[in-house]
């Protein structure tokens, strides 16, 4: 099991107040969390306010892009390993793509996974992608991840699709790794054959255990189907998190860390596992029900008002949840 933490680069108004994200949060973070020993950094990207947060606050958040933000924390880190969770892979044109991320993973030493999904509605794929036209974001996924490949892998790269087309593309550099990883994130059963066919991951964020178990062994299937063999695929599950020392201080830490919130209009998804609040022997009963499912890594994305208070979560995870599932673990195999 890898262990990984988030930046909150696009995360005001949802884990962190509006107004309360800096280069020197996100830099503290990145370099205590190498220091704590955690795999991987996350993050995410909202091209523009996230409805929701625009329901709930009047100050709109700062969204700071990811692959610059990583290209900038990846040169004040040496070993850990930078994740987009996820990007919006339709709203970006795959060979520009292919050379913003093949030039972060041989400038980071190989240390890039890109997480990849659908993005928001419809509506909003319209309103910023309005060239082109009534597209079918599916089929773009589908596209735009075979081309992605083809650029890295080839030297004279060429492909014809609905969405990309392009021919004798001399692309250098390449990436570090070979091949360089793809997690995809989405529950519907296109979105699990996609990462049977092309990925390398599964990011979830909402199911629970059993729903977990169940949704990992579609992703099993559709790979042999697939490959025509059985084939590893990382299984990455996000949780976001309020973790002191008792549960009354979890749950104040969560009201600090979006004060002046209104009403979430967003509807709920019942039975779904998202926020976990309360002590460290808490939060490791939780998440100790996903060791035995198949999860390989999970990552805890901190509420917090400040820097000060994600970093205390960070090193209270790192030296109390971390050693208790790992104690769990070894249990499991003796």
């Amino acid at each position: 099991m890898k262990f990984s933490t988030g930046l909150p680069n696009c995360r005001e108004g949802r884990l962190n107040p509006i107004g309360s994200v800096d280069r020197a949060w996100m830099c503290d973070v990145a370099k205590a969390a190498e220091e704590l020993g955690y795999y991987s950094l996350w993050l995410n990207e909202f091209l523009q306010t996230e409805p929701n947060v625009a329901a709930r606050f009047d100050d709109p958040p700062a969204y700071y892009d990811p692959l610059v933000t990583m290209a900038y924390l990846a040169a004040l880190t040496r070993r850990i390993r930078f994740v987009t969770s996820t990007i919006v892979l339709p709203h970006h044109h795959p060979i520009l793509l292919n050379r913003q991320v093949a030039t972060l993973d041989v400038l980071s030493g190989g240390r890039i996974t890109i997480g990849i999904g659908l993005g928001g509605t419809l509506e909003e794929f319209r309103q910023l992608r309005g060239d082109l036209g009534a597209g079918n974001r599916g089929q773009m996924m589908d596209e735009f991840v075979d081309a992605l490949r083809v650029l890295w892998r080839d030297a004279k790269a060429s492909y014809a699709g609905r969405y990309v087309k392009f021919e004798n593309v001399d692309c250098f550099p390449k990436p570090v790794q070979t091949p360089l990883p793809i997690f995809m994130a989405g529950e519907a059963e296109g979105v699990l054959k996609r990462i049977a066919r092309l990925g390398d991951g599964w990011i979830d964020t909402f199911f629970p255990p059993d729903q977990m178990r169940e949704k990992i062994g579609q992703i099993q299937a559709f790979v042999r189907e697939a490959r025509g063999r059985d084939a590893p695929v990382e299984i990455a599950r996000q949780f976001y998190i309020s973790l002191a020392g008792s549960a009354e201080a979890a749950q104040a830490n969560l009201k600090a860390s979006l004060p002046n919130a209104k009403p979430s209009q967003a509807p709920r998804r019942e039975g779904m596992e998202m926020t976990l609040a309360g002590t460290p022997g808490e939060v490791a009963a939780r998440l100790r029900r996903y060791l035995p499912v198949g999860v390989t890594e999970i990552c805890a994305i901190f509420y917090s008002p400040d820097a000060g208070g994600a970093l205390r979560q960070m090193e209270m995870f790192a030296r109390e949840v971390i050693p208790a599932l790992a104690h769990s673990q070894e249990g499991d195999t003796r």
